[in-house]
């Protein structure tokens, strides 16, 4: 009873010492950061609306969270006209600043790294692009990854601040993309490799996941007596990459099936040659 009896007598002298003008100012400081805040947010919401690659979401965050830093500046403001001391309010915020810091370090650089994405658009929903060792069809750009599905199915999401941080490729901003086979064929002398140069391309025309199969390149890697390899460059859509793949490997074989070659659509190491007789 004694200890309750002494704190409220120094609870009602506290109230006693207080301005009534000091009371005003807090409560007034109070509702001013109400009423900025609730301001603050809709001015915020109304200009990031005109940013047309943010999503609702993101643009929700970012003006509330700027509501509430008003919000909280004008309860600090009005403390200190209560009296309380400034220094240890400003301590106060910055260790929670630090911990928050801290705690919330991944999340900010994922958000920050999505308000860039988003906002730059590097590439947008429904683009083939290639992140480190993850590729696929962009299904889903948000304040905290970016989603692929990959083309064997597999759904893949990546941190924002992963996708920013390392190379990318965006394969759609072009309507074709190259990619290459290799050819290691024997043959007996000119004619004949002239011979197979236009068998492999007569194939790549007849080739329909291919684009403009007729302009598919056939280049000269490497020449010796009887054997050359042959790179077959073709074009393909950006999401066709396995198919046209398949399809150019059989097409290329079937045009050199009667002869001593192998048809490849993997990087190879150039063969071994013996060294040039002094």
């Amino acid at each position: 009873m004694i200890v309750a009896a002494s704190d409220a007598t120094q609870a009602a002298g506290f109230f006693a010492g207080l301005d009534p003008w000091d009371v005003a100012f807090a409560l007034l400081s109070v509702a001013l950061g109400i009423v900025f805040g609730v301001l603050a947010k809709r001015a915020t919401s109304a200009v990031l609306a005109r940013v047309p690659s943010l999503s609702n979401t993101v643009a929700n965050r970012v003006a509330r969270s700027v509501r509430l830093v008003l919000i909280l500046l004008g309860v600090g403001i009005a403390l200190t006209f209560l009296g309380a001391p400034i220094q240890p309010v400003i301590a106060l915020a910055i260790v929670l600043a630090v911990i928050a810091v801290l705690a919330l370090r991944g999340v900010a650089e994922n958000y920050a790294a999505g308000l860039v994405i988003q906002t730059r658009r590097p590439f947008e929903r429904g683009d083939a692009v290639r992140v480190g060792e993850y590729e696929g069809v962009v299904t889903e750009i948000n304040g905290r990854s970016v989603t692929l599905r990959q083309f064997d199915g597999a759904v893949a999401h990546i941190p924002n601040a992963s996708v920013l941080s390392s190379p990318f490729l965006n394969e759609s901003e072009r309507t074709a993309l190259r990619s290459e086979v290799q050819v290691r064929v024997r043959y007996r002398d000119r004619d004949d490799l002239d011979a197979v140069v236009a068998g492999i391309r007569t194939a790549c025309a007849g080739v329909s996941s291919i684009v403009d199969g007729k302009n598919a390149e056939v280049l000269y890697l490497t020449l010796e007596p009887n054997r050359a390899t042959l790179s077959v460059r073709y074009r393909h859509r950006p999401t066709h990459r396995g198919a046209s793949r398949s399809d150019m490997v059989a097409a290329v074989h079937a045009a050199v099936a009667d002869r001593d070659a192998v048809v490849t659509s993997m990087k190879v190491d150039p063969p071994l040659t013996p060294p040039a007789a002094l």
